[in-house]
């Protein structure tokens, strides 16, 4: 996959959660695609690998990259909100 195919998915997955935003709190949206994202990630272990051995390395290897993942969007999040707070109106 090139990067331009790995955020074109993304743009697919956040344009999908914007879509849904219009008759759904954006809390419940966000609850959706975690539980989403971990059923495909189960989903994706147990199809390519499965191995009782490698679920835990797994499973915490998923967590680690997520947790990194979610640190570096919010903060690259903060920088748009708070410069388009300091914007006049």
């Amino acid at each position: 996959m090139t990067d331009a195919e790995f955020f074109d998915a993304v743009d697919a997955f956040v344009n999908l959660a914007n879509e849904l935003n219009n008759k759904l709190d954006t809390s419940d949206v966000s609850s959706a695609i975690m539980y989403a994202a971990a059923r495909y990630n189960a989903f994706n272990y147990f199809a390519t690998d499965g191995s009782t051995e490698n679920e835990l390395p797994t499973f915490k290897g998923c967590c680690e990259q997520y947790q990194g993942l979610l640190q570096k969007n919010m903060a690259e999040l903060r920088k748009e909100f708070d410069q388009a707070a300091q914007q006049p109106n």
